[in-house]
This record gives C-alpha cells, sequence and structure tokens, in this order.
C-alpha cells in the first residue's frame, strides 16, 4: 500500500510492513489509492474491486453496480445506496482506507440485497455512464 503515515492506517502494504520516512514519503496517485482501497477490500472484506483511472486524474474503484468510489489520491467519496429524507441518494466522504473500505463495505452489502432495476432506478452512478462521460471526446 503506498499511503503515508499521516492517514492513519496500518494494514499489510507493498513496502514490507514499515512505513516510509515522512520526510521522504511521496503521496501516492489517485490510481495507487484506488488500488489500495481494492486491495483493503479484498483481503478484509472479501469483495473484488475494480480500478479505473480518469482523463481527470482521479480515479474510480468500482465496488458493485452503483458503487463506485472515486478519489482523488487524498480521499474518496461515493454516492451511498441509503436515501435520506427527501428519498435521494446521499453523497459520503472518507479520508482513510480503512474507514472508507469499512463503509463501502457496508453499502456493498445493502446492494447485494438489492435488485439491480432497483439500484438503476434509485440514480446511482453506473462505470460505463461515467467512463463514456471522462473518456469521450464532445467534439
Amino acid at each position: 500500500m503506498s499511503a503515508s503515515p499521516e492517514r492513519g492506517d496500518t494494514p499489510a502494504c507493498s513496502c514490507g510492513g514499515q512505513p516510509a520516512s515522512p520526510v521522504t514519503a511521496v503521496p501516492p496517485t489517485a490510481v495507487e489509492y484506488a488500488q489500495d482501497l481494492a486491495a483493503i477490500l479484498a483481503e478484509l472484506h472479501h469483495i473484488r474491486a475494480d480500478v479505473h483511472e480518469l482523463v481527470s486524474g482521479n480515479a474510480i474503484v468500482s465496488v458493485h453496480h452503483g458503487l463506485l468510489a472515486y478519489t482523488d489520491g487524498e480521499s474518496f467519496w461515493w454516492t451511498s445506496p441509503e436515501l435520506n429524507h427527501a428519498g435521494s441518494p446521499l453523497l459520503s466522504s472518507e479520508p482513510t482506507l480503512l474507514a472508507a473500505a469499512g463503509q463501502l463495505a457496508e453499502h456493498h452489502a445493502i446492494l447485494r440485497a438489492k435488485d439491480a432495476a432497483d439500484v438503476v432506478r434509485n440514480g446511482l452512478p453506473l462505470l460505463a455512464d461515467v467512463i463514456l462521460a471522462e473518456h469521450v471526446d464532445p467534439r
């Protein structure tokens, strides 16, 4: 995992378990941070997630149909499958890997219990729509 020590997360990482020195630590790219989240989801929650790099420099972790976590390399944000009092999806965010993985695992469980048609009707983001919007040249 390429997260710096100040992120407060301690799962196993590709650095041999040793955190990088804060003086020489290089912040992860959005894709690296997304890959770290996908690895934690797989290891701790047994959830397979795909990582996609966006033209904007951000990345998406596709956790489930309708559950896409975006990252800029510093934090994660996604649309929750839980609805607010008006019946609209809520925007969730989390700056740390472990907390984001935990919340996403809870949201994954909610979505697994729903029919895919309900996910689409609730207006949750779909990976194909996001990638199309990011990668198609509007000219």
